[in-house]
C-alpha cells in the first residue's frame, strides 16, 4: 500500500510503502505528497513544492516533470492514463478564475489541455478510468454553488484527444466531492463527501498576555466566520461571514450570542478592521455578476461607525481567492490567502498599509482612510505559488511577513522607519500560514498547518515559540484586541464521510 503524509509544524511530508502482511513502513521520499502508483506498479508520480515529480517504485532516480508557471499552481489530484504513458494534472490560477485538467506525455514532455472549466477547479478532484473517461467533480451554478456533482469527459489515452462533450453523471444536492478514485475494473467509484465550517473562537490573555486561557466558541453558525479585527474599545470582534449567502461584515460582543450586521449586500466583502481614529470600519469588496465575483473590480471601502452608507477609499488590484478553496491543491477548505490585504496601526499618527501582488513581488502602499492612497512604502520578492501572510505592528513601524514553506520556519520583519530588516526563525515549526502582532508589540501570534492538528503559537521576537492551542482542522486569522486582553481566531472543522458508488457507469 502506498501512503503519503503527514505535514505541518514539526512534521514532514513523505511517501511510505506500507506492507499489508506486517512489517514496518518504508519511506521512499521526503517532502512529498499526493502520490499515485502507475498502472504497472513501476513508477510513482507525486507533488513536491510547486512541482510534479516522478520516481520509480524503489524510490530511485526522482526527477521533476513540471513546475507551476507564474500565477498558477497545481492542485493535489494526479492520475495515470490507462496505458501509463501519460499523467493528468490540474492547474489553477492564483485568482481562482481559471482551471484546466491537462495531460503530460512522459516520453515527449508535451502537455495538452483536456478540459478548461473554473467550476471544476473549486473541487479540483478527478480520476482517469481504464475506459478512457476522466471523471471529475464540478461545482453547481447559483443558487446551489456550495454543492458539486460528478461529470465525465471521454479522452483517447494514446493521444489525449478529447472525444465528445462533457457529460453530467449525477444530480445530487448537499455534497462536495473530494478525493475521487476508481477501481481497476471501473465498477466502483470512491469519494469523500465533505462539509466545512469555520467558527470564531475567543481566548482571554491574562498577566500582560503571558497566560492563555482555554478558548471558547463565539459564533455558532454552520458557515464561514472569520475574524479580522476589533472595535477600538475591545468589546466586540469584527468578522466576515457567508451565513446569509454572501460574504457580509458583522460584529459581535465578547459576551453576546448574537452578531450585528454592519454591511450586507450582494458584494463579496472581507477583512473588516477599524481605522486608527476609530471613526470608520474599513473592508475590501468585489462586485458580483451572475453569482460570480468580478475579480478585477476590487475596492477598499469605509463605513462610519454607527451609521452611514459605504464609501470608496481607493481601488485595489487582485483578488485573494474564493471563499471555499483548496489550500495549495489539497481538499476544499474554508481558507483564503493572497492579496490584496490591508492593516491599520492603533495610533492615528501612522498610516494604514495596503498590500498588492505584482507578479513576483508584494507591494506595500500607505493610505489614509479618507484621503486614499499616499505612496509606496516598500516591496518584497516572493514566489507567486506560495501563499503569503503579514501583519502591521501596533505603532505602524514594522511589517511581520512570511510565506508558507514546507521545510523552513521564518518570519521576516520589515522596517517602515528605516531600520535594518530582521528575520525570526520560529523554533523548527514549519507550514506557517498567518501572523498577528500582540497588542504590546513584544510578540507574535502565529498559526501553522498540520495534518495531526494545526497549531497556534506565541512567538517572541528572539524566535522562542510557545504552543498555545491545537485546533481541529485549520487555524487562521489570529487577531489580538487593542487592550491586549483577548485573542480571537478562526478554527475550522471538517465533517466528511467516505462514499462508494457501486456499478458505476
Amino acid at each position: 500500500m502506498l501512503v503519503s503524509g503527514p505535514a505541518g509544524p514539526k512534521d514532514s511530508t513523505g511517501i511510505w510503502v506500507l506492507p499489508l502482511v506486517g512489517g514496518p513502513p518504508r519511506k521512499l521520499e521526503e517532502n512529498a505528497w499526493a502520490a499515485v502508483m502507475s498502472p504497472d506498479d513501476s513508477r510513482i508520480v507525486f507533488r513536491r513544492g510547486a512541482g510534479i515529480w516522478l520516481v520509480d517504485a524503489a524510490g530511485q532516480e526522482p526527477r521533476q516533470l513540471l513546475a507551476a508557471p507564474p500565477g498558477y499552481f497545481f492542485v493535489e489530484a494526479l492520475a495515470w492514463s490507462p496505458d501509463g504513458r501519460r499523467i493528468a494534472f490540474g492547474r489553477r490560477s492564483q485568482a481562482g478564475d481559471e482551471f484546466a485538467i491537462e495531460s503530460l506525455d512522459l516520453n515527449t514532455g508535451r502537455t495538452a489541455v483536456i478540459l478548461s472549466d473554473p467550476k471544476a477547479g473549486t473541487s479540483g478532484t478527478f480520476c482517469w478510468a481504464r475506459d478512457g473517461r476522466i471523471i471529475y467533480a464540478r461545482l453547481e451554478d447559483p443558487p446551489n454553488e456550495k454543492d458539486s456533482n460528478l461529470w465525465d469527459i471521454s479522452v483517447d489515452p494514446r493521444t489525449a484527444q478529447v472525444r465528445g462533450q462533457p457529460r453530467r453523471l449525477t444530480n445530487w444536492g448537499g455534497l462536495l466531492f473530494g478525493s475521487l478514485a476508481i477501481s481497476r475494473d471501473g465498477k466502483r467509484l470512491f469519494s469523500v463527501g465533505m462539509r466545512y465550517r469555520s467558527d470564531v473562537y475567543l481566548a482571554a490573555l491574562e498577566g500582560n498576555s503571558a497566560r492563555f486561557t482555554t478558548p471558547r466558541r463565539l459564533t455558532f453558525e454552520e458557515w464561514i466566520n472569520r475574524p479580522t479585527g476589533w472595535t477600538r474599545d475591545s468589546q466586540a470582534v469584527l468578522f466576515y461571514s457567508d451565513r446569509n449567502g454572501d460574504l457580509d461584515i458583522f460584529q459581535q460582543g465578547v459576551n453576546t450570542r448574537q452578531a450585528q450586521a454592519i454591511v450586507r449586500g450582494p458584494e463579496d466583502k472581507r477583512d473588516p478592521r477599524p481605522s486608527p481614529d476609530g471613526r470608520w470600519i474599513l473592508y475590501l469588496a468585489w462586485p458580483k455578476e451572475g453569482g460570480q465575483v468580478r475579480t478585477g473590480e476590487g475596492r477598499l471601502m469605509r463605513v462610519a461607525v454607527g451609521a452611514g452608507p459605504p464609501q470608496i477609499v481607493c481601488r485595489v488590484a487582485g483578488y485573494p481567492g474564493p471563499a471555499r478553496v483548496e489550500p495549495e491543491g489539497r481538499s476544499p477548505a474554508l481558507t483564503v490567502t493572497g492579496h490584496p490585504r490591508f492593516r491599520c496601526p492603533s495610533v492615528p499618527s501612522s498610516p494604514c498599509v495596503l498590500s498588492e501582488q505584482a507578479q513576483n513581488q508584494v507591494v506595500f502602499t500607505a493610505f489614509d482612510p479618507v484621503e486614499g492612497r499616499k505612496g509606496e512604502l516598500t516591496r518584497i520578492d516572493v514566489d507567486p505559488s506560495s501563499p503569503a501572510f503579514w501583519d502591521l505592528s501596533p505603532e505602524g513601524r514594522w511589517i511581520a511577513f512570511g510565506t508558507r514553506e514546507e521545510t523552513r520556519s521564518r518570519i521576516r520583519l520589515l522596517s517602515l522607519a528605516g531600520e535594518a530588516p530582521r528575520e525570526i526563525s520560529v523554533g523548527g515549526w514549519t507550514q506557517l500560514q498567518s501572523v498577528a502582532w500582540a497588542a504590546d508589540g513584544k510578540a507574535l501570534f502565529v498559526t501553522g498547518w498540520a495534518s495531526k492538528g494545526p497549531a497556534l503559537l506565541r512567538v517572541w521576537l528572539d524566535g522562542k515559540a510557545e504552543l498555545l492551542y491545537k485546533g481541529r482542522h485549520n487555524l487562521q486569522n489570529p487577531v489580538a484586541s487593542p487592550d491586549g486582553r483577548y485573542l480571537a481566531f478562526a478554527d475550522m472543522e471538517l465533517e466528511g464521510n467516505a462514499w462508494v458508488i457501486e456499478n458505476f457507469r
